[in-house]
């Protein structure tokens, strides 16, 4: 009889060799295809571990731990090139940062590139169908339905986001002391959000007039991104990260507090027809007159609010980190805004201001709120760039295969923004 420790090895053995004939058979038709289509093989990222490719994401871990998650995606990028075949668990990652490539997955052939079969499987638990989770016809029926929040009258209603941001500067201390500003920003934005998108809100910056309930959503919600950010991050093997019985029971509590916001909202139309809130156009309020789904109402909730958590209060508060540092750049931005005088703020005024644009946009390219995108191939697509000894020729993708744009090493891109490209300088 064999011993177990060479029935292991033998089993072993067999499913090595299964896995590298079947890589090996796939690797053969994926090379014919592109020679077929004209492309090179891609670049490729060297793993101590093929098969799963888990150096890279320990190695992806150990960067978030350290604070700088960005840093795994830049060092690739320089010992590769802007664009590499590297393995995520499995699967087929490219990542990139080449502009061609990008244009080409978010422009030129969006069609071919979604989220939903990445999204969908992690994420729907918690957020449901909407916006982060579909992909198609259900994408665009989501977004007609959130249209109106994005539309000019809208962004323009400045008067209501005001007396949040009186309460803001209020907390701000007059003795010129130091500050941190960025949670004094996040309770902005969450207040303004959450009125804007549930007509109620969190009032996290007046805590003695809170809503109760409205005031236990950002926790509950924070969780839940948590455990949510987890389990993605594992992909298949989300389950070792957080049991699904922990997981479904974090998105029940955020589902009991969204629940509660459309209820009422039900009852007060069916009461008087209309509710009066501070903005002229409250999502909650719209998709009530418009669906009797409460799941579906629900679903587009959450993701709205999903993305209008943070990003905005990341933006301003690195705007402010930025212009403390900068003082020249301070004191032009802040002859601009004198220049306005006592003119009514408006989105033509705000978006003819040249130079606070540039502000923004020179921040966002230094410490952008979103290191990057993920899409998947729904279809057999080309990549412009990617392929070859170069890497300048084109690659082709296959439908499962993902791209991972990688936005901070191309916003640090020396060939594009020149050698400077750690200094802040909205000019360029």
């Amino acid at each position: 009889m064999p011993s177990i420790s060479v029935l292991c090895a033998g089993v072993l053995t067999l499913v090595s060799c299964f896995y590298l004939f079947t890589w090996t058979l796939k690797e053969i038709r994926y090379r014919a295809a592109a020679r077929k289509a004209g492309c090179s093989p891609p670049v490729r990222y060297w793993h101590y571990d093929p098969i799963l490719g888990l150096d890279l994401f320990i190695q992806r871990v150990k960067d978030m731990n350290a604070g700088d998650s960005i840093a795994t995606d830049r060092n690739i990028v320089k010992k590769y090139g802007r664009t590499v075949l590297t393995n995520a668990w499995g699967i087929k990652q490219y990542v990139t940062s080449d502009p061609a490539n990008t244009q080409t997955v978010l422009a030129t052939q969006v069609d071919k590139f979604g989220s939903a079969p990445m999204n969908r499987p992690m994420c729907r638990p918690f957020l449901g169908d909407g916006l982060f989770t579909t992909d198609g016809q259900e994408w665009k029926h989501s977004r007609q339905m959130i249209n109106p929040l994005f539309t000019r009258s809208q962004v323009s209603e400045l008067s209501s986001f005001e007396k949040h941001l009186d309460k803001m500067i209020a907390k701000i201390p007059k003795d010129e002391s130091t500050v941190d500003l960025q949670p004094l920003c996040k309770m902005l934005f969450l207040d303004s959000s959450t009125e804007f998108i549930f007509g109620k809100s969190a009032d996290s910056l007046s805590p003695e007039t809170h809503d109760p309930i409205a005031r236990e959503l950002p926790a509950l919600f924070d969780q839940a991104l948590t455990d949510m950010f987890a389990r993605y991050i594992l992909g298949r093997f989300g389950f070792l990260a957080v049991s699904k019985k922990k997981w479904l029971g974090t998105c029940a509590n955020v589902h009991r507090v969204i629940d509660g916001f459309i209820d009422e909202e039900i009852e007060a139309q069916a009461k008087s027809g209309n509710t009066d809130a501070p903005y002229k156009y409250v999502l909650l309020r719209k998709l009530v007159k418009t669906s009797k789904d409460k799941t579906a109402i629900r679903s587009e909730l959450m993701n709205i609010f999903f993305p209008a958590r943070d990003t905005a209060a990341i933006l301003t508060s690195s705007v402010f980190f930025m212009l403390a540092r900068n003082p020249k750049v301070w004191d032009k931005l802040r002859a601009e805004v004198l220049g306005i005088g006592s003119e009514e703020l408006t989105f033509e005024l705000l978006k003819s201001m040249k130079y606070l644009q540039a502000v923004m946009s020179e921040t966002l390219r230094i410490h952008s709120p979103a290191s990057g995108s993920w899409k998947i191939c729904l279809a057999p697509s080309i990549l412009p760039h990617g392929g070859g000894p170069s890497g300048n020729d084109a690659i082709l993708l296959e439908t499962g295969d993902q791209v991972r744009m990688s936005f901070a090493p191309l916003h640090l891109d020396k060939e594009i923004w020149g050698a400077d490209i750690l200094e802040f300088r909205p000019e360029r």
